[in-house]
């Protein structure tokens, strides 16, 4: 249906850049996430539009690439990847990172809400709830207040935990609706049978 492939690309494109030579599966998981949402928009328009906003990830898959194998020293001659240009793509990505994950979501929550599955609803919900507490958190620390930049360490591990949360929440999230929903050649009057089964 789509959510299998959500879920792959999702993990690619945010759990294996942790490390940051590993940045380059995000050239593969944004794709798979393009495709995901192409295969669940004729269950729901949300999708397609989640779809659209997706469209110019795998640009920021590109960039990351790069500032990975240049981190790596695998682009050693490669000087200019550094300091404003990479500053300017981490906020470019933050608040693009910001707008996909609301539109995926919204379209998730849309979508089972339509179909009765509320446990999936709410769940999709709360995910973008914290995620909207990340980015609030994040903008916070980085304001240039003296007590806050004077504590500014203090702040850095429980905004990756954080993070890092919302991501395996979402992982989860996707997982669910990849076993409840429409399963491989299933028909869509098989959604709510399904969930019933999983109850």
């Amino acid at each position: 249906m789509g959510f299998g492939m959500l879920l792959i690309g999702y993990f690619l494109a945010n759990i294996l850049p942790v490390i940051s030579i590993f940045s380059f599966a995000m050239l593969l998981g944004y794709p798979l996430i393009i495709v995901g949402l192409y295969r669940l928009a004729p269950y729901h328009k949300k999708f397609y539009y989640s779809m659209w906003v997706a469209t110019p990830s795998p640009v920021f898959a590109i960039c990351y690439t790069f500032f990975g194998f240049a981190t790596a020293g695998l682009l050693s001659g490669v000087t200019f990847l550094g300091g404003t240009i990479y500053l300017v793509v981490e906020w470019l990505y933050f608040f693009y990172s910001l707008l996909l994950n609301f539109m995926v979501l919204w379209s998730v929550a849309s979508f089972t809400g339509e179909m009765g599955l509320y446990n999936l609803q709410s769940a999709a919900w709360r995910n973008l709830t914290f995620i909207l507490i990340y980015h609030v958190l994040y903008l916070i620390i980085k304001l240039p207040i003296p007590l806050i930049l004077a504590h500014s360490g203090a702040f850095a591990l429980p905004i990756t935990l954080l993070r890092y949360l919302c991501v395996f929440l979402n992982l989860w999230l996707f997982f669910l609706c990849y076993r409840n929903i429409l399963p491989e050649g299933g028909e869509i009057t098989d959604i709510q049978t399904n969930e019933r089964k999983n109850k």
